[in-house]
């Protein structure tokens, strides 16, 4: 009996936000933040998200419309929250990205991570 010897892989690391496109174009619009309020930054990730299911011919029937963004503007409201949990406002939120270096590398895989979805 021969017994082989295993090669030590490594697991690789499945994150669902990584590749899904609602994360990715939230962290568009969060690293690229221009919105007066909160409310217009989650209808403008909304709307493009939107606007990347038709892009991708999904069909949406437009009873069920209404229902498809007030629950993904839940969770956009949700993954804000979470992304700036520690700070109080998005202006200090704003000001802790510009004094860390290593948000810098996740800003542009974000960037990168978004032209590779919008192609």
């Amino acid at each position: 009996m021969v017994l082989r010897k295993r090669k030590n892989r490594k697991a690789h690391k499945f994150s669902v936000q990584k590749w899904d496109p609602l994360f990715i174009i939230f962290e568009k619009h969060l690293y690229d933040f221009n919105y007066e309020s909160r409310e217009v930054f989650i209808k403008a990730v909304v709307e493009e998200y939107l606007d990347h299911l038709t892009s991708q011919k999904v069909v949406v029937p437009t009873i069920w419309k209404a229902q498809l963004e007030k629950s993904l503007g839940d969770e956009v409201s949700d993954m804000l929250v979470r992304r700036l949990y520690g700070c109080l406002t998005v202006e200090e939120f704003k000001k802790k990205q510009e004094e860390s270096e290593e948000l810098l590398p996740a800003k542009k895989n974000s960037r990168r991570r978004y032209q590779k979805l919008t192609g």
